[in-house]
């Protein structure tokens, strides 16, 4: 069974039809498509309890406790334990292209013991740490400014625009060249895995990272021994208008920024764990 499993926030509600839809439209179909949303928000204190309108075929669950951008996952994690399921777990500000689940289907089936990601992050890339990973291949980036195809269409989509070139948005393009293992992945491309690959440790989060579910997910899937994989030449997905409410990008969460909380919970991982250390 193949399942996609997201979340949301109040101030998004009325924006994250496009979402939906896109993963209504997928060339592998869903067998269910999972909205979790928590009975109360951390962030959104005065929320008055209404949810979201969501189109056919959209099942809203609701769960106990709000754990951040991890409520995306975690939740289902628990309901479809001990099933034979596949969850996809995506954002709520993005719009996917319809072969996206066909292509980490595709992948999956070549690595079956790995969470299959469309992005990716080396965690040296976060701390500036210089350690050398044991598992390898690394995936490789594809530099933006070296990307011909990207660069091509981008200037298009300005010479189009003309006296409005500096307010157009820059086309999706294909981020890893190569494929391979990263540290982290990032949930805005989609992630696919199996709700065995958590453990119960996964769900007790500790403060300083509840905001950045990306770092702290990818190193539960580690202290578990679950790589994640990257194919290459997998578009990233586009923004949809959901993204400029309230993002956790932007936002500063117990005193800190993205960085700095990405930051801090690679550290507490590396320390508390052993992993991404050799």
């Amino acid at each position: 069974m193949l399942i996609a499993t997201l979340s949301s926030i109040p101030p998004r509600f009325a924006k994250i039809g496009a979402t939906l839809e896109c993963l209504k439209r997928q060339s592998v179909p869903f067998d269910r498509i999972i909205l979790y949303i928590p009975k109360n928000y951390a962030r959104f204190p005065n929320w008055d309890g209404r949810l979201p309108d969501v189109p056919n075929g959209v099942q809203i669950r609701r769960c106990e406790t709000d754990l951040g951008p991890a409520t995306k996952v975690l939740p289902a994690v628990r309901d479809f334990a001990g099933q034979n399921v596949q969850l996809l777990l995506c954002d709520d500000d993005r719009a996917y292209t319809p072969e996206w689940s066909t292509r980490l289907l595709r992948a999956s089936q070549t690595k079956p013991k790995a969470a299959v990601a469309a992005l990716g992050l080396h965690s040296e890339w976060v701390d500036g740490a210089s350690t050398q990973r044991s598992l390898k291949p690394r995936a490789i980036r594809r530099w933006r400014i070296t990307d011909v195809e990207f660069q091509l269409r981008f200037f298009a989509k300005q010479i189009a625009a003309g006296r409005s070139w500096r307010d157009v948005q820059a086309p999706h393009r294909r981020v890893f060249c190569r494929s391979g293992y990263v540290d982290i992945f990032e949930g805005c491309g989609g992630v696919l895995l199996r709700p065995e690959m958590f453990d119960d440790l996964a769900f007790d989060i500790p403060d300083l990272a509840w905001s950045v579910d990306d770092v702290w997910l990818s190193g539960m899937l580690a202290r578990q021994g679950v790589p994640i994989w990257v194919p290459a030449n997998m578009y990233e997905p586009d923004h949809t208008e959901a993204e400029v409410f309230d993002p956790l990008v932007t936002s500063s969460v117990g005193g800190n920024d993205r960085n700095s909380a990405n930051r801090a919970a690679v550290a507490y991982l590396r320390k508390t764990y052993g992993i991404w250390s050799s």
